[in-house]
C-alpha cells in the first residue's frame, strides 16, 4: 500500500480572480504533516503552487492512473476558488482562470471536475481523499452573474465507492482566512489536527479521514460559526487513515482534557478546571511551559471568536457616531465578512443602537412638530 498527495495552491490569477495569499502556504503546511513518517507517513506528497491549466490537468491525471492498485490512498488537496459554470458545471481554477467579456467563466481556463471524477474512476485505487479548501461561489470579483454562486452537488461531481471529500465551506459559503494567521481556517486546523494528533478521537493511534474533518470543522465552527465545513463519505470513504498519533502521549492526553474543559466552560477554564488541569499535569510530567502552550492553542479559536465580536462592536458604534441611519447592507456584509450568525450579534446591535434609534425618534418628533 502506497500513500500518495497532490497538493494544488493557487495564489495568484492572472485576469478577474481575486489574490489568495494563503492558499500557496497552505500546501507546504500540508505537505510538512503528511510527509513526516511520524504523522502522515506519505511515500510522496507533490506541491504545485499556481500551476498553468495543462500542467494541473496533467498532474491530476497522473495521480489516479500511474502504477496504482487497490489499497493505494490518494489524496488530492486543493486551495484556491472553485467555480461554477452558468450551467452549474464545478471547475478547479488555476492561475489562468478567466471569465468573458459577458462575465461567463472561459472552461478551458480551468480544470472541470467532470474530467476528475472520469480519472478517479479509471483509478484502481479505492482509498480516494479530495479536500477542497475553496469557496464554491463568488469567487469571481462582482458583476459575475447569479448562477456562479449556486449550489453545487460534489458527490454527483466527485463521488464514488471507496472515495471521501472534504470541503472547508458550503457550496454557498466562503471559505474564511482568517487575521493574524497564515493559512486558511480550514487547513490550519487540518494541519494542527495531524500535527498534534489531537485529530485521533478514539485514542486509537490512527488518524481516519473523518475523524480529521471532524475536529477540523469542530474548530472551524468555534472561530466563525456561520462557516459549516462538510464530509462526504461514499461506501467506507470515512475510514480511509491519513495519518498516525502517539498512543498514550501525555501532551496528546492533556491537550484532550484540555479541549474538555475548555468547551464546557465555553472558551474559558473555571477556578475548578485549573486545579484539575494543574493535577493532570504533574501526573502527567509535563513542564508548565509545555501545559501553558497547549491551553493556549486550545483557547485560541474561542479568541478569535471573541475578537470579531469585538471588531463588530467598534465598527458599528463607529459607524453609528459617523451616521444614523446607516447603509444596513454594508452592516451584514460585514456580518459575513466575520462569520456572525444574527445570534452571535443580537445583544451588541440591541446595546449599539437601541439608544441611537431612540435618540432618532426623538429628533424626528420635534421636527414634525417644528
Amino acid at each position: 500500500m502506497a500513500k500518495v498527495a497532490l497538493l494544488i495552491g493557487v495564489s495568484e490569477y492572472e485576469q478577474g480572480l481575486n489574490p489568495l495569499p494563503g492558499a500557496v502556504k497552505d500546501v507546504e503546511a500540508m505537505r510538512r504533516v503528511l510527509v513526516n513518517p511520524e504523522m502522515g507517513g506519505f511515500a510522496e506528497a507533490e506541491v504545485l503552487k499556481n500551476p498553468l491549466r495543462q500542467e494541473m490537468e496533467d498532474k491530476i491525471y497522473d495521480l489516479y492512473t500511474s502504477n496504482r492498485n487497490q489499497d493505494d490512498v490518494l489524496l488530492l488537496y486543493f486551495s484556491g476558488h472553485g467555480i461554477t459554470d452558468s450551467g452549474g458545471e464545478f471547475y478547479l481554477s488555476t492561475r489562468q482562470t478567466r471569465k468573458d467579456q459577458q462575465g461567463k467563466l472561459v472552461p478551458t481556463t480551468a480544470v472541470a471536475a467532470r474530467e476528475v471524477h472520469r480519472w478517479m474512476n479509471a483509478s484502481k485505487s479505492k482509498r480516494l481523499v479530495v479536500i477542497l479548501d475553496c469557496c464554491f461561489g463568488a469567487a469571481f470579483t462582482k458583476g459575475l452573474t447569479a448562477k456562479d454562486s449556486g449550489s453545487v452537488n460534489l458527490e454527483q461531481h466527485l463521488g464514488g465507492e471507496g472515495r471521501a471529500i472534504l470541503t472547508a465551506s458550503t457550496s454557498t459559503q466562503y471559505a474564511f482566512e482568517q487575521e493574524g494567521l497564515e493559512l486558511s481556517i480550514y487547513t490550519q486546523y487540518l494541519v494542527e489536527g495531524i500535527e498534534k494528533g489531537a485529530a485521533d478521537q478514539d485514542g486509537d493511534g490512527l488518524i481516519s479521514v473523518d475523524e480529521l474533518h471532524g475536529y477540523a470543522s469542530s474548530k472551524v465552527r468555534e472561530v466563525s460559526p456561520t462557516m459549516t465545513p462538510e464530509f462526504y463519505p461514499v461506501k467506507q470513504g470515512y475510514k480511509i487513515y491519513l495519518a498516525k498519533s502517539p498512543k498514550d502521549d501525555p501532551k496528546l492526553k492533556y491537550r484532550k482534557e484540555a479541549e474538555s474543559r475548555g468547551k464546557s466552560g465555553k472558551g474559558k477554564f473555571s477556578v475548578f478546571a485549573e486545579r484539575i488541569l494543574e493535577s493532570k499535569r504533574i501526573d502527567w510530567g509535563l513542564s508548565e511551559d509545555e501545559a501553558k502552550a497547549i491551553r493556549e492553542e486550545v483557547l485560541q479559536p474561542y479568541r478569535e471568536y471573541e475578537r470579531k465580536l469585538i471588531q463588530y462592536e467598534e465598527a458599528l458604534t463607529h459607524a453609528v457616531g459617523e451616521e444614523y441611519p446607516f447603509n444596513e447592507e454594508e452592516l451584514e456584509e460585514y456580518q459575513q465578512h466575520l462569520g456572525l450568525r444574527d445570534e452571535d450579534i443580537a445583544s451588541i446591535k440591541q446595546r449599539v443602537l437601541a439608544p441611537k434609534q431612540a435618540e432618532y425618534e426623538r429628533q424626528q418628533e420635534i421636527e414634525r412638530l417644528r
